[in-house]
């Protein structure tokens, strides 16, 4: 074909589809009141079953054909080199485009991350909500301070009693060399045709399948279509960590959280069958009901970042809806079960509050809540927590008979304090747990103390206590890794004797001291990663004593 004919075959395309986002406004109902509880919001114990199930070879979406792709291989400081691959883009918008996440965000330029990777999906679902078929750019900018030769990929499905297959994978246009390693192949490293140096980005592309599992199996059943809702979590190819270990493969243990991500960007087009409910995310942007062949579906885009994630739940759901703040908060579970809706409502809206209050804004414009029949209590991802269907029935008990509704409180405003420790304050959730686990543990507890006074808080620090008796208050460190700890001795230390380090914390520093030290790092680690050495460090400069002994018999030892 001749150069000129192809450049007007490329602005006929141009012409064809143009992206941009369109109104929607969510609605406001009143907020219901809830009564104090003493419980926890900690998971169960783990139930592995079924093993990974192969899926047919991938194939590509159909997507509308658009200008060519802009993104590329230079320096950030230097001019735009066309790519010499043109790939139609997924989004006819430029990847570095912050503006079409401005709506999710209460102040979208303090939120701003630079050089945060940014992801642009396209995915459609099943109507049996058991398949997802996709394509994935991700815009990678070196941030690091070498060049680096290849870029790695978690595969969680393959891990997941679930399975993904990739296929099609170019870097800036050109196909690249793969290898599938770890466990379960559950590790995509794609070799860069030449040293990606500091400060540059590439664009990778590819298409991807993935088959969901059908029953509630490893790691709480997060990635599961069950008693007909689909939860789908981490369930495209994924952004490894770069960090001092270089790029960060270890291996999700069966119990405890999947993911250890940098903060990111993502465009998420998903069409879904129109009978269900998809909640997702981020806010919508883009909205259209489509016709086709074998049923109807709807195709809504979902804007988020920075987050760490993009999660989404599909199923039969009703909704209730409040505010709080400059948040609006959507609550979804199946109608029968509106009134739980209703209490997890107005408990995110008070820990919001609390929290903005007295640790740092909350960033998003909405949170949603949903329940799934996941096997743990709830579960965080960002601007949207998940709560299990067992507990929604607030009118019941447990075996123990304990309410549930007070079950749905403890677990509900344990969920929201995760949007700051994990989301806003990123760790590494598998070899570092304590961070996020046990500080949403200790913040749930002055979510109790604030909202209700400290004797209703400490009686619901004593949910703290039970769960370290069950392994004999023993002394094992709060600090290891998932996989160090045996048996129940995860929740039991991580869970339980994490909140009894951090009210000790406390006592040290002072309460006032304590929060004034909370809210510098929360500030000094806004959409960045802490680890245990930074945490101890900004303690004791704001403290100015020396913490050591306390974080070794707590923490390290």
């Amino acid at each position: 074909m001749k150069r000129p004919l192809l450049l007007l075959i490329l602005l006929l395309l141009l012409a064809a589809c143009r992206f941009g986002p369109t109104d929607d406004g969510p609605q406001t109902t009143a907020v219901p009141t809830a009564a104090p509880t003493t419980d926890d919001a900690n998971p169960t114990a783990a139930n592995p079953t079924a093993d990974s199930r192969p899926t047919t070879a991938a194939n590509p979406t159909a997507v509308p054909p658009t200008t060519a792709a802009r993104p590329q291989t230079t320096p950030a400081d230097a001019p735009l080199i066309p790519n010499p691959y043109p790939l139609a883009p997924i989004f006819d918008i430029a990847w570095d485009d912050r503006a079409i996440y401005a709506r999710g965000l209460v102040a979208p330029a303090a939120e701003d991350v630079p050089g945060a990777p940014v992801y642009h999906i396209d995915i459609t679902i099943a109507d049996d909500l058991r398949t997802v078929t996709g394509r994935q750019t991700v815009f990678y900018t070196n941030m690091e301070d070498a060049p680096l030769s290849e870029i790695v990929f978690h595969l969680h499905p393959n891990l997941l009693d679930s399975a993904i297959e990739v296929s099609d994978l170019t870097v800036d246009g050109a196909p690249a060399p793969t290898t599938i390693s770890g466990a379960k192949r559950s590790i995509l490293t794609v070799a860069l045709p030449a040293p990606l140096p500091p400060g540059a980005t590439t664009t990778l592309d590819m298409h991807f399948v993935t088959e969901v599992a059908t029953d509630i199996g490893r790691n709480y059943g997060v990635l599961a279509i069950y008693d007909g809702i689909l939860a789908l979590a981490h369930f495209y190819p994924m952004l490894s960590v770069y960090d001092a270990t270089g790029w960060n493969t270890a291996e999700a243990d069966v119990q405890g959280d999947l993911t250890y991500s940098d903060a990111g960007y993502y465009l998420v087009r998903v069409a879904a069958p129109a009978g269900v409910t998809v909640v997702a995310s981020g806010v919508a942007v883009e909205e259209e009901a489509l016709s086709q062949e074998e049923g109807e579906q709807r195709t809504t885009v979902y804007a988020v970042g920075p987050a760490r994630d993009f999660y989404l739940a599909a199923g039969d759901f009703a909704v209730v809806s409040g505010t709080a703040g400059a948040t609006t908060i959507n609550s979804y579970a199946p109608a029968e079960l509106r009134d739980g809706a209703a209490l997890a409502l107005d408990v995110a809206a008070a820990a919001i509050g609390i929290n903005e209050a007295r640790l740092s804004p909350f960033p998003y414009t909405e949170l949603d809540i949903v329940t799934t029949p996941t096997a743990a209590l709830g579960i965080e991802y960002p601007g949207l927590i998940v709560g299990t269907l067992r507990m929604y029935d607030i009118t019941a008990t447990n075996q123990a008979g304990v309410g549930y509704d007070d079950i749905l409180e403890s677990t509900t405003a344990h969920e929201v304090m995760h949007q700051w420790f994990y989301n806003l304050i990123g760790n590494d959730q598998l070899d570092e747990p304590w961070l996020d686990e046990s500080m949403a543990g200790y913040q749930t507890y002055r979510y109790y103390a604030d909202r209700y006074g400290q004797a209703a808080g400490d009686a619901y620090f004593g949910n703290f206590a039970g769960r370290w008796e069950s392994v004999d208050r023993a002394e094992i460190p709060i600090g290891l890794p998932v996989r160090a700890y045996q048996g129940p001795e995860y929740g039991a230390i991580v869970y339980g004797r994490g909140p009894f380090f951090l009210r000790a914390l406390e006592e040290q520093m002072g309460r006032e001291t304590f929060d004034a030290f909370l809210r510098d790092y929360a500030a000094a680690f806004r959409w960045g990663i802490s680890t245990t050495a930074d945490f101890q460090t900004l303690a004791e400069a704001r403290c100015g004593c020396d913490l050591e002994p306390l974080f070794a018999a707590w923490v390290t030892e």
